[in-house]
């Protein structure tokens, strides 16, 4: 899939230009992989003997790793989710500031700026902790209430109509999350498409398909999952399959 750059309001001027929206298929954010950033972030938790949060508590942090491998936080709005986590919350920024070999993305050999998120859950890295652990070993995806087979059918109904009537070509990203309560939040389209009254009609598009859904688990706690769906209106429309659960 072709990578699309990413302007975050949220981050400095300096990042702006070689920020990719997600990391290329294969790759992670972390050296040596995800069960080992899950390992240094055990350690670090015991090192630092830190107090395990209440087992109600799990927090998803939204980071980029610059090019130069550096981590910055992306600023979560979310501030009801943050303070019903805040032990979680505050663990996840420590590790953030405590780990160090965040690995950047990788291009044609250049390395790149990157976005993604981790499921950060305290127990399961303290006294839960098993080794070889990674969270998205207990990870329910978020589905559409209805099913694969209505959702597809609805996003073509209510989306396939408006990027035709407003002759949108090439490649184009949605993206949304579900949160907790399974509601859609942070919708944006990238490339931005600058028509106000496009992105007017979108967004109540969206709606049309909002409240439908069950969020994604960990275990049994649900927490806020990022969807998105490339498109390409130069050929023919596909069907959107951000993955095979919702």
């Amino acid at each position: 899939m072709k990578k699309n750059y990413l302007f975050l309001l949220l981050l400095p001027n300096l990042f702006y230009s070689q920020t990719l929206d997600e990391y290329p298929k294969g790759q992670t954010f972390y050296k040596d992989g995800i069960v080992n950033f899950y390992k240094e972030a055990h350690e670090f938790l015991v090192k630092t003997n830190a107090k395990e949060c209440d087992s109600k508590e799990i927090y998803v942090p939204r980071i980029l790793v610059t090019a130069e491998a550096k981590v910055k936080v992306v600023q979560d709005n979310d501030i009801l989710n943050i303070s019903k986590n805040k032990c979680a919350y505050n663990l996840a920024m420590s590790i953030l500031k405590g780990l160090h070999n965040w690995k950047p993305a990788e291009v044609k050999g250049g390395k790149f700026g990157a976005i993604t998120d981790f499921v950060f859950y305290p127990k399961d890295l303290m006294s839960n902790y098993n080794e070889n652990y990674k969270a998205s070993d207990y990870i329910t995806n978020a589905k559409y209430s209805k099913g694969k087979t209505q959702f597809d059918k609805d996003f073509h109904d209510n989306f396939m109509a408006l990027f035709q009537d407003y002759h949108i070509n090439g490649d184009i990203n949605i993206e949304f999350y579900i949160n907790e309560i399974g509601e859609i939040i942070n919708a944006r389209i990238y490339p931005q498409i600058d028509n106000k009254d496009f992105n007017k009609d979108f967004f109540r598009a969206l709606k049309r398909i909002n409240k439908k859904w069950f969020p994604a688990l960990y275990s049994n706690l649900p927490i806020k999952q990022r969807m998105a769906f490339p498109l390409n209106f130069s050929i023919n429309f596909n069907s959107p399959n951000p993955n095979d659960s919702y």
